[in-house]
């Protein structure tokens, strides 16, 4: 027991040298941190506009980003370029390509001749814009959606030469199971962590106005407010609270250069037994080589006797070579669910690329998205990992860029992940085998109540 007193402790201070590293312009990594990589400095003019910067998003949106690079634009089909010509040609691709045959319970034949009625009346693209908007809506699908051509850079990740957007260097995306508004990350570069403020503390208002969760969780507009302003001052007011039993404290942050914030972040947490800890940031680019790469660092002092595998924040990407790191298999179907239509089996290939034995831990939020939850249920259902925290989003529909005449376009989902069961894990999520909520102050821990979990759970079955 004592020995194990002691590994917690060191585990507290490792812990605190992995944010210092994350966070901090002026910290240099510990011996027991193998690699830290954050994310590019933004700093004045350099930055990039409102509608571009990676502002931290969730659901549909948090997808959209991931997925960026691998959207597939379709070609209209020949229509004429007027608004009912537009509007007959949207009906019809979501008619031909919609992942549901019944649509969600809407009569489409119906809706699609109410919004065809209604773009005779259409006398501007801004009104034509709402109709095209709304139409979709019908669907009640949070993946599909009209994208307004003023949102193709945020939607696609592409560049702006807007001028930047100063910001406070916070990092805020609330997990749909928070009851709190905390703040997930200090940047190293920003007036927030000149001003001392550290994870998990929680902001309870912004400029006055008191953070509630609501029935579809907190207001987007103001915590994207506590991170980038109003666009009418230069400084943001909150009023945060640091822990239990401290009155909350009111500061103004002034927006300026941000930037440093954390990426990719692997390291040895344990000694007796070897257990590492490896943070995917995202599931993009080459996810799967870079997961082998930090394997390899961690084990330069020798074999891992256990992994935590962090993907909590994730917004999603292409996890199926990353699965490929630990474990094959086939672990469902994906495709259209509509009778008579064929589906593709999701199969991740071997050979494995590390080893299919040492346990491994994988810790998800409800902010874990798209391939984050893929990577989860495909090492959930191999048995090759234990799931520790909270459900995932549930938002695992793949979604495809439909363009129509003039240059607009529709992302529309098209399929939908089943389980070798025939269960879907779409709003619900995959389930942890071990539910562990933050509480209040649980993300103000170092280390973090469900990182805690998991390496109790790790030196548990190495039975040391």
């Amino acid at each position: 027991m004592r020995g194990l007193t002691i590994r917690k402790l060191l585990l507290k201070l490792t812990v605190l040298a992995l944010v210092a590293v994350g966070c901090s312009p002026i910290a240099t990594p510990q011996v027991v941190f193998i690699t830290a990589t954050p994310g590019p400095t933004q700093a004045g003019p350099s930055l990039p506009a409102a509608s571009s910067t990676p502002v931290p998003l969730t659901g549909p949106r948090a997808t959209a980003a991931a997925l960026g690079a691998l959207v597939t634009l379709n070609a209209p089909t020949q229509a004429p370029a007027t608004n009912i010509g537009i509007v007959t040609q949207a009906c019809e691709v979501v008619r031909e390509n919609y992942v549901r045959g019944d649509f969600n319970g809407v009569d489409w034949e119906a809706a699609c001749q109410e919004y065809i009625a209604r773009a005779d009346e259409v006398t501007s693209e801004e009104q034509l814009h709402d109709l095209l908007d709304a139409m979709i809506d019908e669907l009640d699908d949070e993946h599909s959606r009209f994208v307004r051509p003023e949102r193709f850079a945020a939607e696609f990740g592409l560049p702006s030469d807007q001028p930047g957007t100063p910001a406070t260097g916070l990092y805020l995306w609330p997990a749909r199971e928070d009851q709190y508004l905390y703040i997930w990350q200090v940047c190293a570069l920003g007036s927030a962590r000149v001003a001392g403020v550290n994870r998990g503390h929680i902001i309870q208002a912004v400029d006055g106005q008191p953070v509630v969760r609501g029935p579809d969780g907190f207001d987007p507009e103001l915590y994207r407010r506590a991170m980038f302003g109003d666009g009418t001052s230069d400084s943001v007011e909150l009023t945060i609270q640091t822990g239990p039993g401290v009155s909350p404290w009111a500061l103004e942050l002034p927006l300026g250069p941000w930037g440093g914030c954390e990426g990719w972040a692997s390291g040895i947490l344990s000694e007796s037994p070897r257990i590492g800890y490896l943070r995917i940031p995202a599931f993009d680019g080459d996810a799967g080589t870079e997961i082998r790469s930090q394997i390899e660092s961690m084990e330069q002092g020798g074999a891992l006797e256990g992994l935590i595998v962090d993907v909590r924040h994730n917004p999603g990407g292409n996890s199926d070579e990353s699965i490929g790191v630990f474990t094959e298999g086939v672990f469902g179907t994906q495709g259209v669910l509509r009778q008579g239509r064929a589906r593709q089996i999701w199969r991740i290939r071997g050979p494995v690329d590390w080893n299919e034995t040492t346990p491994v831990v994988v810790l998800t939020d409800g902010s874990s998205h798209s391939a984050a939850e893929y990577f989860a249920i495909g090492m959930q259902l191999s048995g090759r990992a234990t799931i520790v925290g909270m459900p995932t989003a549930g938002n695992t529909e793949g979604i495809v860029g439909f363009s129509l005449p003039g240059g607009l376009l529709i992302r529309l989902a098209i399929s939908a992940l089943e389980l070798p069961d025939g269960s879907s894990i779409e709003g619900t999520g995959v389930q942890p085998d071990v539910r562990v909520p933050l509480g209040m102050w649980g993300l103000a821990q170092s280390p973090d109540v469900q990182l805690e979990s998991a390496l109790d759970l790790l030196i548990d079955q190495t039975g040391e």
